[in-house]
């Protein structure tokens, strides 16, 4: 209360009334997989061309998320997160920058773990107490030139470059490395690492190296007493299942076959051999120690329960902390093990985001029943931009991108239907009517050609048996109602619980739900028809009053798609007649 201790005039300013509540976005898509570099933190990117610059492009069989992605914002999206996955074991690659007495000045490090930071290169030039530095990325592992990479013209020309004048090691300079390089840098990040001197790098030329994308298993190699060229005895440690490490890529990482990398094709579990794709330019002996790199993901790689520092998080535990999400996507998510599961666990769990699912073959039952999930048939062809043909991919980031398209157009309460799928040439497979006609009711929403009219999405189902939450739209229409009620009412928590209080939620409950009744998002002539919203003594006893409770029960009628449209017509004997 306020004091009044002496006479005159007091102006005061009070809160009465409700409090706005502004509708949360519905169309902010997370997505998971993986990319050609970048860093494994959730990263906000708002165009295909930002995420080509902090991500890469197109590259490798069956990597889908750069075609996702593309697919989101050529469909209507405009802001995703990009949570790129890698094994558990990756590490980043890096190198020391050296003074002129060649003692370690500084760390560079590339931004995210993998292979891809061992086609770094960084050439320094000292200028006095600061230093110019220049950022090489290739693509390519046969573009990296043996020289300075800018005198070679022809690899510069496929170089990712960055460059970087003034550079200073002065924390108060405009020009200090934090913010002249790491703030802006979507490559390398600089650091002083323990024994690093802190001196002005000197002229200098250096590839970053170590970066691994992912060990299966490393020992020591056994010396093959015959034909040793194109094989290779991985020892006691290795595993026993045949075949088990074929196709995985085995590198010796010292002793007389240094740096020699190979891919296996065979191997052979009781005598723990692997034949390789290529002989062995140095064959190795029992001073050889190889590293085999399994390219395969696993589902504990998307979730990175091993991380739980703050601000650290990887995959879909990072993903938590992001509470703009509204979509959850993974390409071709049944490729592994439990995947999918988790992603619909991920969904229910916070029970404010929604998961597409997308799936080459179509289920004969219902695959999982959750209203947090939708899923979609079949594949999508689309024109490969680095080749010109035709590809085929998974189609979940061009739903992800309509369903943002229809929000903004439409709003969230639009079902995602009837709507055309930009950028896809053609589908997998033509379904037919008779086809849908099993699979709708199974929750299986289907992808469509119709003639005259494209490629269009032709279905609106979750994958719940609840008839309740059938429709996408009223389980994205509630998810939109919880976040949005839920995030505008922060301001309650320890107001005094009281009559007052309670009218003021109430109102501004109201005054929101009359706003989304005026959106068509509700069914009814009247706001009354549409929603009600009660706060008050019938809502919560004395005792839940004592003991902090405050409870509103909120009614709303969600409007419902049309699916099916039924035309009745007959024959009419009808027409006018005359009489006298």
């Amino acid at each position: 209360m306020p004091e009044y201790l002496s006479p005159g005039v007091y102006i005061e300013e009070i809160e009465m009334g409700a409090k706005p509540i502004e509708g949360v976005s519905t169309s902010t898509a997370g997505f998971l997989g993986e990319t050609a570099r970048g860093s494994t933190k959730p990263t906000l990117v708002t165009s295909w061309l930002e995420y080509q610059r902090k991500f890469g492009s197109y590259f490798g069989a069956n990597k889908y998320l750069p075609y996702a992605v593309e697919g989101f914002f050529r469909n209507g999206g405009q802001r995703c997160y990009i949570g790129r996955i890698v094994q558990s074991t990756a590490t980043s690659a890096s190198t020391k920058l050296l003074a002129d007495d060649n003692a370690a000045a500084l760390t560079v490090t590339a931004v995210g773990e993998g292979s891809w930071g061992n086609r770094i290169a960084v050439k320094v030039t000292k200028d006095t107490d600061a230093f110019r530095l220049v950022v090489f990325y290739w693509k390519n592992q046969k573009d990296i030139p043996s020289s300075d990479p800018e005198a070679d013209t022809t690899t510069l020309q496929r170089a990712s470059i960055e460059i970087y004048e003034k550079v200073s090691l002065d924390d108060s300079s405009p020009n200090y490395y934090e913010k002249k390089v790491n703030a802006i840098s979507n490559i390398v990040r600089l650091s002083k690492e323990k024994g690093d001197s802190g001196k002005v790098p000197s002229n200098w030329i250096q590839f970053l190296e170590h970066g691994i994308d992912g060990v299966e298993h490393e020992d020591t190699a056994k010396k093959l007493s015959t034909n040793p060229d194109s094989r290779i005895d991985l020892g006691t440690n290795a595993s026993t299942e045949n075949d088990y490490y074929k196709n995985m890529e085995i590198k010796i990482v010292d002793g007389k076959g240094k740096d020699q990398t190979r891919t296996i094709t065979a191997y052979d579990g009781t005598s723990k051999i692997a034949t390789v794709d290529e002989n062995w330019t140095t064959n190795p002996d029992n001073t050889s120690k190889y590293r085999i790199y399994n390219p395969k993901l696993t589902v504990s790689d998307y979730t990175r329960k091993d991380i739980n520092t703050p601000g650290e998080k990887k995959g879909l535990t990072a993903f938590e902390e992001v509470d703009q999400i509204s979509i959850v996507y993974s390409p071709n998510s049944e490729s592994v093990k439990d995947l999918t599961k988790v992603l619909i666990d991920h969904c229910e769990l916070l029970k404010d985001r929604f998961a597409i699912i997308d799936e080459r073959e179509a289920p004969s039952t219902r695959p999982y029943d959750t209203k947090y999930a939708a899923l979609y048939y079949p594949w999508i062809n689309v024109v490969d931009p680095e080749t010109g043909l035709l590809r085929l991919i998974p189609l979940g980031g061009h739903i992800a991108g309509i369903y943002a398209r229809s929000d903004v157009e439409r709003g969230v309460h639009k079902a995602p239907a009837n709507e055309i799928v930009r950028g896809a040439d053609s589908t997998e497979f033509a379904v037919t009517k008779g086809q849908q006609d099993i699979l709708n009711p199974i929750g299986i929403n289907c992808i469509r050609a119709f003639p005259g009219r494209g490629i269009r999405v032709w279905g609106a189902r979750t994958l719940s048996s609840d008839a309740t939450w059938k429709y996408v739209n009223v389980r994205r229409l509630f998810l939109f109602l919880e976040e949005s009620i839920e995030e505008g009412t922060q301001w309650v928590v320890f107001e005094p619980n009281d009559e007052k209080l309670w009218a003021r939620v109430k109102q501004t409950i109201s005054q929101f739900l009359t706003r989304v009744w005026k959106d068509g998002a509700l069914i009814g002539n009247t706001p009354e028809e549409a929603f009600f919203v009660k706060c008050d003594r019938t809502t919560m006893t004395q005792d839940e009053i004592d003991n902090g409770k405050l409870i509103v029960l909120i009614g709303v009628a969600p409007v419902k798609p049309a699916e099916f449209v039924i035309f009745r017509i007959a024959q009419w004997a009808g027409g006018s007649s005359t009489s006298e």
